[in-house]
């Protein structure tokens, strides 16, 4: 399956980040001054933004085209039935821990299939609003509702796109004199690393969304 566009938008975008904010060459001995690798800070910054707002938009893009499928053909599909299925789970089976998570709130009462779709979409659109990251539990929270299993994707790239999580992290909460050394090439190896397995999600959630 082509790449979707907003997948070609985000390689275009990683592309520019690289451009604005990296040296043109690298140094073959890492020695860069402090402007340098300031600038390197605000590329893995920047880099993880678009990466996040990427993989929350594909999965809320793949919802409301499944959705307002159901509602004028009826045909339910496998986003659909996990779609419901987290919902009327109050979405806890996507948490690392439902036991220590609250569990999002529903009518007791039997509803009509279209308004509990309602409902489930009101508050999995809280979700997305309320994401700030793309570590495992994000990607669980974001992906196992639209039916996206984290078994089906590549465990090293799982891997990979956490750890570039909580590096995010390190440069968002804490001083720049307890950070690890940072390496402009390094991190623009670590971003391009992890586009392999971008393009294999954005396939995996066009054909749930197809």
């Amino acid at each position: 399956m082509p790449a979707s566009l907003r997948f070609r938008e985000l390689c275009k975008r990683l592309h520019e980040l690289r451009r604005h904010f990296l040296p043109l060459n690298f140094s073959p001995t890492g020695t860069y001054n402090d402007r340098v690798r300031d600038r390197a800070r605000g590329y893995r910054l920047l880099a993880h933004a678009e990466i996040e707002a990427f993989i929350e938009d594909i999965a809320k893009n793949a919802l409301v085209a499944q959705t307002s499928s159901w509602k004028k053909t009826r045909k339910a599909t496998t986003l659909i039935v996990s779609f419901l299925a987290s919902y009327h789970a109050g979405f806890s089976s996507c948490e690392d821990d439902p036991t220590t998570l609250p569990v999002t709130s529903r009518p007791l009462v039997k509803e009509r299939v279209d308004e509990a779709i309602d409902k489930a979409m009101t508050q999995y659109m809280h979700r997305l609003a309320d994401n700030h990251g793309v570590r495992l539990d994000n990607l669980r929270r974001l992906l196992l509702p639209i039916g996206v299993e984290l078994v089906a994707l590549d465990q090293t790239w799982l891997t990979n796109i956490d750890e570039f999580g909580k590096r995010r992290g390190e440069v968002a909460h804490k001083a720049v004199g307890v950070q690890q050394a940072i390496d402009p090439q390094t991190e623009y190896q670590q971003v391009q690393a992890l586009i392999d397995g971008l393009k294999e999600l954005d396939g995996i959630v066009a054909r749930l969304a197809s």
